[in-house]
């Protein structure tokens, strides 16, 4: 069973790839081996800004953060999740576990 979350972003493709690969420099011991953070895309289709829409944001892309390691994620797991939120900024990302539950930021914390 694969362990995969959804990033729901407002921030166009460009800018969420730029985030996402400063989230992997600075922390390639949850991006690079254990997680596995996938470049943003452009929404294309209808169904996925909808989809965003049911989970309370207005995304224009999105992105795909897996589990690679399922010995060592939970050591990382929720905070590569909120480093993600808080490096995205306050209302810009919403992460969702598969499509069916929103995983809300935890504790703030400077990215």
């Amino acid at each position: 069973m694969s362990i995969d979350y959804f990033g729901h972003t407002t921030r166009d493709a460009k800018a969420a790839t730029a985030l996402i690969e400063q989230a992997r420099a600075a922390h390639p011991e949850w991006f690079d081996s254990v997680l596995l953070l996938t470049d943003a895309r452009p929404f294309r289709h209808a169904f996925e800004a909808e989809t965003s829409r049911d989970f309370g944001i207005a995304a224009k892309s999105g992105f795909m953060l897996s589990v690679n390691d399922k010995e060592r994620f939970s050591d990382c797991l929720d905070d590569a999740l909120d480093y993600l939120y808080a490096l995205f900024g306050n209302g810009t990302l919403v992460m969702t576990h598969g499509f069916d539950s929103v995983r809300p930021p935890g504790p703030a914390r400077a990215p």
